[in-house]
């Protein structure tokens, strides 16, 4: 089977999708890594500071929620521990060491560092366990790739701690001046397993493909560690650990809770059936509330909001989920109407529909209720073709499945997905449509015909958000549509906050209206448009 893999583009992320693209191919597979940059790989802010789990994640997921890849692979810690509607988990590979690693100066031990050393780490578990074991020595918050946080030890720090199956898989074992005893420094949940994921109606044959590099023993282990987290409401930056292991049916499962300076720890045990993972990872998590643990570290307050204090300007026909995702990110949302949409007569459709018509268009959901009404329940001979699962969703649930659904939804997809020419398509849409999948498809051959069923009228923006554009407090601008753009610019003129662009289109009418574009999400999905933003603002 043909297999299109999403990872993040830092080297650790390239290399163990790599072993896992390996692995995939050694059952029989055709595998091709597609690499998707996110925020967390473009900033050197500290990791707490960036909203700790999912940065690294939104971008990659919605690689495979727009069709872009089959399956996206995660390190499993990353992986935000709330359910996810929209995928699966298909598949936990033999997990690599998950202990933790000191990297020091002069081959030096965790014991032999001198009071006062300095020991990097971007995470608040370690620093905490750090302390409670050598009160005496700093932990400094630091950022960056493995080479990067190796290149400062015997610089500014003296050690730093890292996890070994980053270092192994990167070949930088050599690097690791002590293996920390898992079950005495605990790792994070899930530490070294990474997590195969898939769209929630992918086919039985993606499922049963990624099946087969399935290691239950490792699953349950990493499932049994997450279900910690999960019941106790805590991100990746607090101070929380655990340690299972999985043998002859049997789980066992030890979690901590650590002063974030060190100076107390809560642990507790559990044991039982491999096959209720997760329950009893919840079971210790209860055992932790209950001697404790909320008591001893906010577990809530070490989840920081990357765009707190940020005000983002959005426009109410966003892709769903965009003002959602960016206001529990932290932002202020703005939500405003710039546009609507003006139906036009159908008297042309009609005709046109009564023509001979190799393929029918659609570059919108909102032209789908007029070719509803142009047809009147007449069959439609021509083959359709939707830019974008939502233009294909609307399509479906009137009983016009597409046979080509361009991804990502942008004219340059459909061009590309079209096959050569000759033939003839017709496009219903807006009367101030993009020329550019036109253009792109008369190149290919096609003799392609454009009719106007809508039209998009420009709105005022309302005086409240007006004073707040010219006064320069709003910090970002998503711009869905050149049209939105237009409409920004009409009521509340120049320069403007900077712009997420959605798509190149939306890009190019904003910069040549005098915005400035400070990203460009490339798919129509909530998280990546949020994670344009966090570019945007870094």
């Amino acid at each position: 089977m043909k297999l299109r893999l999403a990872t993040r583009g830092s080297k650790l992320a390239w290399a163990q999708s790599g072993m896992v693209a390996d692995l995939l191919r050694t059952h029989g597979h055709e595998v091709e890594l597609v690499r998707v940059t996110t925020h967390g790989d473009v900033t050197t802010a500290p990791l707490a500071s960036l909203g700790g789990a999912g940065v690294f994640v939104g971008a990659v997921r919605a690689a495979v929620l727009a069709g872009e890849a089959d399956l996206a692979v995660h390190s499993f810690k990353d992986l935000p521990t709330e359910p996810n509607d929209d995928f699966v988990l298909a598949a936990v590979p033999e997990r690599e060491d998950l202990a933790d690693a000191l990297c020091a100066r002069d081959r030096l031990s965790l014991a032999a560092l001198p009071a006062g050393a300095r020991v990097g780490t971007g995470s608040p578990r370690r620093a905490a366990q750090l302390l409670l074991r050598r009160p005496d020595l700093e932990p400094v918050a630091i950022r960056g790739n493995v080479e990067t946080r190796l290149s400062r030890v015997g610089a500014d720090l003296d050690a730093v701690l890292l996890a070994a199956a980053g270092l192994r898989r990167l070949g930088l074992a050599a690097a690791i001046t002590e293996r920390l005893d898992p079950s005495e420094f605990l790792p994070a949940p899930a530490q070294g397993a990474l997590a195969l994921e898939c769209r929630a109606d992918a086919s039985d044959e993606l499922r049963a493909a990624l099946a087969e590099v399935d290691d239950p023993a490792s699953r349950l282990a990493a499932l049994a560690e997450r279900a910690v987290l999960l019941r106790l409401q805590a991100g990746c930056a607090a101070p929380v650990a655990a340690h299972a292991t999985v043998a002859d049916g049997r789980l066992e499962l030890v979690a901590t809770v650590t002063a974030v300076d060190g100076t107390a720890q809560l642990t507790e045990h559990v044991s039982g059936a491999s096959s209720s993972a997760e329950e009893l990872g919840r079971q210790v998590a209860d055992q932790l509330l209950a001697a404790g643990a909320a008591d001893l570290v906010d577990l809530s307050a070490d989840k920081p909001k990357p765009l707190a204090g940020r005000t983002i300007l959005v426009p109410e026909r966003a892709p769903s989920g965009t003002a959602a995702t960016l206001t529990a990110a932290g932002a202020d949302v703005i939500l405003a109407a710039f546009t609507e949409q003006q139906p036009l007569p159908l008297d042309e459709l009609r005709a046109a529909l009564a023509e001979d018509w190799d393929w029918l268009v659609l570059s919108s959901a909102k032209a789908v209720p007029a070719l509803v009404e142009a047809l009147a329940g007449r069959p439609l001979t021509a083959q359709v073709a939707a830019v974008g699962p939502a233009t294909a969703a609307a399509l479906s649930e009137v009983g016009l499945t597409p046979t080509l659904v361009a991804q990502p939804a942008n004219g340059a997809a459909l061009v590309a997905a079209f096959p050569a020419g000759p033939g003839r398509i017709l496009i219903p849409g807006a009367a101030d449509h993009s020329v550019e999948p036109t253009a792109g498809l008369v190149a290919k051959g096609w003799d392609v015909h454009n009719l106007a069923v809508y039209r998009t009228i420009s709105l005022p923006l309302p005086e409240s958000v007006v004073s707040r554009w010219q006064a320069g407090t709003i910090d970002a601008f998503i711009v869905t549509a050149g049209s939105v753009a237009r409409s920004a610019v009409a009521s509340a003129g120049l320069p403007g906050p900077k712009v997420v662009a959605l798509g190149p289109s939306a890009a190019r009418v904003s910069t040549e209206l005098g915005l400035t574009v400070a990203a460009t999400a490339t798919r129509p999905l909530a998280a990546a448009i949020a994670d344009s933003v966090l570019v945007a603002l870094a």
